[in-house]
């Protein structure tokens, strides 16, 4: 039983790596955080952010993941692979809450982006390892150093619990 279960395990991690190796998961995946991070910064813009240090964190996240997604865009196209251009539901559904925030927007904008970047590093970490197309792992491996620094960016900005 025990070596069933094993095994068991083994192909569920080996299908989670497959699947993120995907040059289609990948490129829908990215394109849609990015997509998330643009439009949830311009939202807490347009709605007067007045904390001085999300602003300028949300006028960064416009300028670096609209370069991102061109860089994204011209990567699929020598891959082959569409890029998606409306948010996938896990994000659509994240700027919908954010959207119908009726309480202190900033604080759920912070951690938003925090869970946001976190997921961001791990996905252009694993592509930048374990990618199978060399275009799409060149633009993970170039983004990486810069969803990191937003990470560490954000992490400082955390809302008091």
């Amino acid at each position: 039983m025990k070596t069933v279960m094993t095994t068991v395990g083994f192909l569920f991690v080996a299908t989670a790596a497959m699947a993120q190796s995907s040059p289609a998961a990948f490129t829908e995946k990215a394109a849609s955080g990015g997509m998330f991070e643009i439009q949830s910064s311009e939202m807490i813009l347009k709605d007067g952010a007045s904390d001085p240090e999300v602003k300028a964190f949300a006028t960064q996240m416009i300028a670096d993941h609209t370069k991102a997604a061109a860089d994204l865009k011209a990567a699929a196209a020598k891959a082959g692979v569409t890029v998606p251009t409306t948010l996938a539901s896990k994000e659509a559904t994240k700027l919908q809450q954010l959207s119908e925030e009726e309480g202190d927007r900033q604080k759920l904008y912070v951690t938003q982006q925090i869970l946001a970047h976190n997921d961001a590093v791990v996905l252009h970490r694993g592509y930048a390892a374990e990618g199978t197309d060399p275009n799409l792992k060149a633009y993970a491996e170039k983004a990486l150093p810069v969803l990191e620094e937003h990470s560490r960016h954000v992490d400082m900005m955390k809302p008091a619990q």
